[in-house]
């Protein structure tokens, strides 16, 4: 056999391989993306493989948020201008359910094991506590001023209050606030690292992301961010965290061990980055860019940009439901 036949077979054995893993990825990155457009009055249902919009489910004014359920049949979306949340069947991408819920709903987020919903309604200055099941109401808790968004820590909930630049804690057992901790200016999204019990908060107005001590409700360090953090989000492997920054169109990434910017990933200056999803096991990273009706898909692994998708008008909350 020639030399060239045999480069031939080569080539042709490894492109194959190439192909084999390629379609093994592209399988694993499958599933639907939800995205919010904050004036459209609309979610946009992406498919993440093809980049195309497959539906656009019609909700609420000024639809801010989606968040899926732990079993990720529903997807809640909060209204902040109608003062309701929109559940969306993740298997028919319509409408089940609208409900009122407070004034100026911003973020839900749901317990792992599905009992209980926590809405912030910022101008209420509250929690609402909404049964999953049934939709409805539980409790009311009062927090700080302008509360933006809940995250559930354990046994606690950790309520952003943008308007008082702290965080409220809730134990949810008896659903009553056991302290206030200061983080800095204009607080708003949050992530919480399993592993290390600690809490981060995007201080938008202080450009810099709190780290809090979960067990004792400390400030243990701040670490500064570009311009407007917004959004912060754990990865699923536990060992880092993403801010999105919509005052400098960037993301960065946080080495969690020694609480440290290791990575900035430039979207474009007026892409106003806000959302932060993962998809493909945390092999991928979702950005919203309200300022250019974009989602940015990140390769987690190598932190560069390998798709951008066009969807509705100000898309700022995202939600990722796997295939």
């Amino acid at each position: 056999m020639k030399h060239s036949q045999v480069l031939g077979i080569v080539l042709c054995y490894v492109l194959g391989v190439v192909n084999v893993l390629s379609a093994a990825e592209s399988k694993a990155a499958g599933g639907k993306v939800y995205a919010t457009a904050w004036f459209g009055g609309e979610v946009g249902v992406v498919d993440l493989n093809t980049g195309k919009t497959i539906r656009t489910v019609k909700v609420g004014v000024h639809d801010h948020n989606v968040f899926l359920s732990p079993d990720q049949k529903t997807a809640w979306v909060t209204n902040n201008n109608d003062g309701t949340v929109s559940i969306i069947d993740t298997a028919t991408d319509q409408v089940s359910r609208t409900f009122r819920v407070g004034n100026g709903p911003r973020h839900t987020f749901i317990s792992s094991d599905g009992k209980e919903a926590y809405v912030t309604t910022e101008f209420d200055d509250a929690v609402a506590v909404i049964d999953p099941g049934t939709y409805a109401p539980l409790a009311t808790i009062k927090v700080g001023r302008m509360p933006h968004f809940a995250l559930i820590a354990g046994d606690r909930v950790f309520v952003s209050n943008f308007g008082s630049g702290d965080v409220s804690v809730i134990d949810r057992t008896n659903r009553n606030v056991m302290g206030t901790i200061p983080v800095g200016l204009g607080p708003l999204g949050a992530g919480f690292a399993k592993d290390s019990q600690r809490v981060y908060i995007a201080c938008h107005a202080a450009n810099h992301v709190a780290v809090i001590d979960g067990n004792s409700l400390q400030v243990i360090t701040r670490i500064p961010t570009d311009a407007g953090p917004v959004q912060v989000t754990v990865t699923p492997d536990q060992k880092h965290a993403y801010v999105a920054n919509d005052g400098a169109g960037t993301v960065q990434k946080i080495d969690l061990a020694s609480n440290a910017i290791v990575k900035t990933v430039a979207i474009a200056p007026n892409a106003g980055t806000h959302g932060i999803g993962f998809a493909a096991d945390g092999k991928l990273l979702l950005l919203t860019n309200t300022g250019n009706n974009t989602i940015s898909v990140i390769d987690a692994t190598k932190d560069r940009i390998i798709k951008t998708i066009k969807v509705g008008t100000a898309p700022e909350g995202i939600a990722f439901k796997r295939p």
